[in-house]
């Protein structure tokens, strides 16, 4: 019995093994491109992307593909070559689980140009709005995030529904605050540690080195 309970746990290691090395490159696969056609959708016109990851020095490398871990930027550009535009990954909790989010930002503007939810699991008809909500994603059409001296000169925050009345501020959902506050979290952590590295970048970036 013990032996036949050991071959039995044995082949179940290898089978467990084995599906996840056959599953793991398709899985990956996918992961990259949803990232790449998220780039897409946030970046119009987009030709060409680079992958940089952010290194602990605040240095960036090019990455040949999505590296499992680490802070990393999409660099797009046109068919000439011209950069458009970059799109960040940046993530908060929210009311039942983390908010996964992929937002543009223009370095001309000095502006988040667009945003969009990778992964939630926010209450449906709430905070899931923060996916969809038409009015709340004009928030992030030209949301000011203006770096001075490698600071913000405004932080992003989230305002009253209703009340906004500068451009780095975001306008909350009425009924979802909580999932609202989560990505002007999410956004303004990103701006106040991820764009002052682009900027420092920016010259390597726009040649695509």
């Amino acid at each position: 019995m013990v032996r036949l309970l050991g071959a039995v746990s044995l082949i179940c290691g290898v089978l467990i093994v084995g599906t996840n090395i056959a599953t793991s490159a398709r899985i990956r696969g996918n992961q990259e491109t949803i990232m790449r056609n998220s780039v897409e959708e946030l970046l119009p016109g987009v030709q060409k992307q680079i992958i940089y990851g952010v290194q602990p020095s605040g240095e960036l490398k090019i990455l040949p593909d999505l590296e499992p871990a680490g802070q990393r930027l999409f660099a797009g550009y046109d068919g000439s070559g011209k950069l458009i535009g970059i799109v960040i990954e940046s993530s908060a909790r929210g009311y039942a689980d983390l908010i996964n989010a992929m937002y543009a930002y223009s370095p001309e503007k000095q502006a988040i140009t667009g945003f969009k939810v990778v992964d939630m699991r926010e209450t449906p008809g709430l905070g899931d709005r923060v996916r969809s909500d038409p009015d709340f994603l004009n928030n992030f059409q030209d949301l000011d995030a203006t770096i001075v001296d490698g600071k913000p000169a405004h932080p992003v925050k989230v305002v009253k529904h209703g009340s906004k009345k500068n451009a780095w501020e975001i306008d909350a959902i009425s009924g979802a605050t909580i999932s609202s506050r989560a990505v002007g979290k999410l956004i303004g952590t990103s701006v106040q540690d991820v764009i002052p590295v682009v900027r420092k970048n920016l010259d390597r970036i726009e040649r695509g080195q």
